[in-house]
């Protein structure tokens, strides 16, 4: 198949998503171009998304697999797995495309062969409608992404990846909850180069509950994070040599990681468990003054 008439694969995890990913599914068909699969792997979902696919698999020609719940990570792992196309797009299920997304990134991967992946400008809305936000994807000031993926906030819903460069760096790290596309962000910034759309094409939603916040446990989920965030930062300092600006960044997120380490301590009585996560956030951070005064506050009676 020559690149004019490239496939794509759009892959799109879903877990108790069925008010929404209907919409996902017609955000992709209103791109209007017919070389496009799209496969939805549904995560274990409860609340009858199975029915919603099954609508959707006659009516919108998707490929659709049932797994037992294993998180986002590996649900899209798995479609990736599955897919035929020359490109691979990611959206989630409550997020949509806007018209024209999948052309304009489409004329960029043709005209320019060296770029690997390119990436969209998005909003983010409330349920309501409500705008919370636009965000301008390579005009980041948080200092690891432009640190390690020089600005570019790649959301996953904005994605278009070539497979063989996504066949170079291996798929994402389901170990890595929480922190599993920031560790693919940078994977693929270290080995191809990057464009950006600088037009809102996606639609993002904010939900309050959210893929993850629904699978388990407040606290179940924020161990996890915190444990998958742990073995983030360990696996960027295996980078070799750290630039300046990649040290200190990485100094203020451990800071970040420590700080939120106490405050879990802290929420289960554990003030001396608290007291030494605070001490490490300073040894990161010590010009940072809250820092110190979460580290004072433990030795509060």
């Amino acid at each position: 198949m020559s690149e004019a008439q490239a496939l794509v694969s759009v892959v799109i995890p879903v877990f108790n998503g069925a008010s929404f990913v209907a919409k996902a599914v017609a955000s992709v068909r209103a791109q209007g171009d017919d070389a496009i699969e799209i496969l939805v792997v549904d995560d274990g979902s409860t609340d009858g998304t199975q029915e919603v696919l099954r609508g959707l698999e006659r009516s919108h020609a998707i490929r659709w697999f049932q797994r037992d719940h294993g998180g986002p990570a590996r649900s899209r792992n798995y479609g990736i797995e599955a897919a035929t196309g020359q490109f691979i797009a990611l959206l989630d299920c409550d997020d949509e495309w806007l018209p024209g997304k999948l052309g304009a990134q489409l004329a960029i991967m043709r005209r320019r062969p060296e770029v690997g992946l390119v990436h969209t400008d998005f909003e983010v809305r409330f349920e309501d409608g409500t705008l919370e936000e636009r965000v301008s994807a390579r005009a980041s000031r948080e200092p690891m992404v432009q640190a390690f993926a020089g600005g570019h906030v790649a959301l996953p819903s904005t994605l278009l990846i070539r497979k063989s460069v996504l066949d170079q760096v291996g798929r994402l790290d389901p170990e890595l909850y929480g922190s599993e596309d920031s560790d693919l962000t940078i994977r693929l910034f270290r080995v191809t180069t990057f464009e950006c759309i600088d037009r809102v094409l996606v639609k993002k939603l904010q939900r309050g509950h959210g893929y993850r916040d629904m699978a388990f446990d407040e606290q179940t989920h924020r161990e996890r994070v915190l444990t998958s965030r742990e073995r983030f930062l360990r696996r960027l300092e295996g980078f070799s040599p750290l630039t300046a600006e990649q040290r200190s960044a990485l100094d203020r997120e451990w800071a970040n990681y420590y700080l939120l380490r106490g405050a879990a301590a802290e929420r289960i009585g554990r003030p001396q468990e608290a007291r030494a996560h605070y001490r490490e956030a300073i040894r990161k951070a010590p010009g940072r003054v809250r820092c110190y005064t979460r580290w004072l506050r433990t030795w509060k009676p």
